[in-house]
This record gives C-alpha cells, sequence and structure tokens, in this order.
C-alpha cells in the first residue's frame, strides 16, 4: 500500500482548523466598523432631513406671520373704511336732508312762479286799465270842454231867455193897452209876406182871441210908435205837454268804469249746500317738526353718538340680574348715577329681586381689539332723538337700511349660553368704554360676545363661531 501523500500547505505548519479564529477577528471588527458607519450615516441623513423640515417649518411659520400682519393691517384698514363708510353714510343722510330741501325749495319757486305769472297777467290788465283810464281821461277832457261848450250856450241861452222875457212883458203890454179898444170887436189882419204866396190869418172874438194876435200884426198895426215902452211883463205859463217822440237809435256801449271802493262786509248768509270737490292742490312746505321722537340706549358708551340731533337724556351704568341666579328680570338696565329714593329699608331683607351692576367678559381680542377692557364695568348713555320717531336695533349688520339714519354700530352681546340667569340681546358700541374706577372681578350681570351657530342658522353666509355685528338706526 503506497504512503499518503501531504499537502504542502500543511506539512510543517498549523492545520486549517488551527487558523479560522484568527481570520474571524478581523471580519468582525469590519462588520461592526460598516454597521457604525451605517448608522452615523442613517443619523446625519435623518438629521439633515429633520433639519430640511425645521427649515420648512420655519418658513411656514414666517409665511403665517407675514400673513398675520397682513391681516391685522387689513382688519386695521377694514375698521378704517367702517369708520369712512359711517362717515359717508351720516354726509349722505346730509345730502338726502338737503335734497328735500331742494325739493321744497323748488316747490316755493313753482309756486313764486305761478304767483309771478298771476301777477305779470294782473300787469297785463292794469296796462290795459291804464290805458283804458288815460282814454277815459282824454274823453273827460273832451266832456269837460263839452260841458264848458255847454255853459256858454246855458249863457247865450239864459241871454235869449231875458231877451224873450222883455218881449213877453212887451207884447203883454200891447195886449192891456188892446184891451180896451179891441174889446168886443170883431176883426181880421191878413198880411202876406214878402215873396210869399201864403199869409198869415188872425181871427179873433173875443178877449182871449186878442191876446193871440200875432207879433206881425200888431207890428203892422203902428200901435207901438203911439206907446212908450212899458215894464218887463211876468212869465207866462207853460204850455201843454207835447206828443212823446219816437225812440232813437241805441248808443254804443261804454267803456267800464274805474272799479270802486270795496264796500262793507255785509251780514253772514244762510250756509249753502256743499260744492264739488276741488282738483288736489300742489304739496304744500313741510311744517314744523310736532312732538314725537325716539329713544334709544347706547351701551358702553357714557355719551350720545354725534350724528345731527341726538340729545343726552342721561349717562349710567349698566345692571341686571346676577348671571348664575334663576329668577330676576332678563333685561340689562342703564341706572342713571344718582339715583333718587323713596321709602325704603336698608338691608338686604329676601323675598325681593336684586340688582346687580354689569362687567364685559372678554377673553379675546377679538371682537374689540384688546381685552383690557375684561371684568371692567360697563357704561351706558340714555338718548333722545326728537326728529325722528322710529328706532331699530338690527343684529349682524353694521350699516342702515336706505332713508334710516345709523346712531351707531357695535356688536352684539348678551350672558353667557350656560348660566342660569338668560340675559336678552344689546348692541354695544364698537369702541366701548369703561366705568371709571371699575376694574374688579364682582361679576353681576355679564357682558358676553356672541357667536353664530351653523344648523338652523343658514350658513352661508353665516360663518360657526364668528362674533355677530349690529347696529342702531332712527327714522
Amino acid at each position: 500500500m503506497a504512503a499518503e501523500k501531504q499537502s504542502p500547505f500543511l506539512s510543517g505548519g498549523p492545520t486549517r482548523r488551527d487558523r479560522l479564529p484568527v481570520l474571524v477577528g478581523p471580519l468582525v471588527g469590519v462588520l461592526a466598523a460598516l454597521v457604525c458607519g451605517i448608522s452615523v450615516l442613517t443619523g446625519v441623513v435623518v438629521v439633515h432631513n429633520m433639519q430640511q423640515e425645521l427649515t420648512g417649518v420655519r418658513r411656514e411659520l414666517s409665511a403665517l406671520q407675514t400673513e398675520n400682519t397682513g391681516l391685522r393691517d387689513l382688519q386695521q384698514e377694514l375698521t378704517g373704511v367702517r369708520r369712512e363708510l359711517s362717515v359717508l353714510q351720516t354726509e349722505n343722510t346730509g345730502l338726502r336732508d338737503l335734497q328735500q330741501e331742494l325739493t321744497g325749495v323748488r316747490r316755493e319757486l313753482s309756486a313764486l312762479q305761478t304767483e309771478n305769472t298771476g301777477l305779470r297777467d294782473l300787469q297785463q290788465e292794469l296796462t290795459g286799465v291804464r290805458r283804458e283810464l288815460s282814454a277815459l281821461q282824454t274823453e273827460n277832457t273832451g266832456l269837460r270842454d263839452l260841458q264848458q261848450e255847454l255853459t256858454g250856450v246855458r249863457r247865450e241861452l239864459s241871454v235869449l231867455q231875458t231877451e224873450n222875457t222883455g218881449l213877453r212883458e212887451r207884447l203883454v203890454a200891447v195886449e192891456n193897452l188892446l184891451d180896451g179898444k179891441l174889446a168886443g170887436q170883431d176883426w181880421t189882419v191878413d198880411e202876406s209876406e214878402e215873396g210869399g204866396d201864403q199869409g198869415a190869418e188872425v181871427a179873433s172874438t173875443s178877449l182871449d182871441d186878442a191876446v193871440r194876435v200875432k207879433r206881425q200884426a200888431i207890428g203892422s198895426s203902428g200901435l207901438f210908435d203911439r206907446c212908450p215902452q212899458g215894464p218887463p211883463g211876468r212869465d207866462g205859463r207853460d204850455g201843454p205837454a207835447g206828443q212823446p217822440g219816437t225812440d232813437g237809435q241805441p248808443g254804443r256801449d261804454g267803456r267800464d268804469g274805474v272799479q270802486g271802493m270795496t264796500g262793507p262786509t255785509g251780514p253772514v248768509g244762510v250756509q249753502g249746500p256743499p260744492g264739488d270737490k276741488g282738483d288736489t292742490g300742489s304739496p304744500g312746505r313741510d311744517g314744523a317738526q310736532g312732538a314725537g321722537g325716539s329713544v334709544y340706549t347706547r351701551w358702553g358708551r357714557k355719551t350720545c353718538a354725534d350724528n345731527r340731533g341726538a340729545e343726552l337724556v342721561y349717562s349710567g351704568v349698566a345692571g341686571g340680574t346676577q348671571h348664575d341666579h334663576p329668577g330676576g328680570g332678563t333685561n340689562y338696565q342703564c341706572l342713571p348715577t344718582n339715583p333718587q329714593w323713596g321709602r325704603y329699608q336698608d338691608g338686604v331683607q329676601g323675598w325681593k329681586a336684586y340688582m346687580y351692576g354689569a362687567e364685559y367678559q372678554l377673553n379675546t381680542n377679538v371682537p374689540f381689539g384688546s381685552t383690557s377692557l375684561h371684568d371692567n364695568d360697563v357704561p351706558c348713555a340714555v338718548c333722545y332723538v326728537p326728529t325722528r320717531g322710529s328706532k331699530l336695533m338690527i343684529p349682524a349688520r353694521n350699516t342702515c337700511p336706505t332713508d334710516w339714519t345709523q346712531e351707531y354700530d357695535g356688536y352684539l352681546m348678551a350672558g353667557y349660553y350656560n348660566h342660569a340667569g338668560a340675559k336678552e340681546y344689546v348692541c354695544v358700541d364698537e369702541q366701548p368704554e369703561a366705568v371709571t374706577g371699575g376694574h374688579a372681578n364682582n361679576d353681576g350681570a355679564l357682558f358676553y360676545p356672541v357667536e353664530a351657530r351653523c344648523g338652523s342658522l343658514p350658513c352661508p353666509n353665516y360663518v360657526e363661531g364668528r362674533e355677530l355685528t349690529c347696529v342702531v338706526c332712527t327714522k
């Protein structure tokens, strides 16, 4: 049997089993180092990622702060816009009043124009009257001339009458003279006028017939040549009335005479039946403002709004029932600072209702921008507006409807939702004040901001948890 051949690697040295521990130790060290390196690398990667996330968070925080700053600026701008809007509404109200006054002035101007038209018509009529009066004066002047001429004619007629009287007296004298010579005789005198074919015939059989002898016949007898002129005789008797003459042509209408003076007022006559309804006249001017007006309470302020006519009735402090009392009144009261007393008994006797002061309860800066008024007593002011008779508080609005005047705007406040004593909703001014010396946590009646809750309240337009505004308007 041949001898076994040994490996050159095993001859004269350690075996493979002897060298195994020597190789495992370095391998374990390398593996440990590798694991440590991987762990360190993983930690570095994690730290790097965390650092990047932190950087992102810081950037987002910076962006949020920037947005918050912008929101604050926007809130301040919004407050300024609201104030400007309030001023514009006040100016708009003034412009409406001016427009109403302008409408009244236009109506008065229209009435004056109508009166002016009537005056022009009267002036034209007066001009016509003056012309007619001038024509009448001209005619009057002509009438005066005619009157003067008539006066002259009358004078001439008087002279003629005087001459006629003398002739009559002479005739009577002749008749008297003829009484003795012609009595009881019949005689006839015919005398033909020179150049005429018909003569005047006078026949008389008595003394009366002799009296009516024509002057021509008497003159031709030659008696006047032998008798002296006698004194004037008396007037003869009036002759018999003649036959009425025919009617003359109608004369033209005379001019209207000048209106005479107004006569005295006569007695009141019997009332007649009602007449027909006349047409509706034009609107008259606005009369003076009558009694009336409206009263409102400005919560959170000591004075009334400077809003064209609001008068301060009194300034006081808000009060009401203790917030955790289940009984008592439910409405806030504006108590004057100078109370007056009737019959009273000092000390708390029980079996009574209680009146406490009121405090703001503000645990955030919203809605008034600060918590500085927290636990401060609430002031109030009672105001009277004599020119506007209606008052309205509108929740969830900070502007008034058209044609209404805004007295003030602010935020809606009431009692806490979980307190035993319920309170009414009131409108607290957007820039509230505090009662001097009233900063103490005495509770009493409390004022909390009011938030909207979605559900029965429609969202939108309402927003969950948003504080509600309010405004007080008059008209």
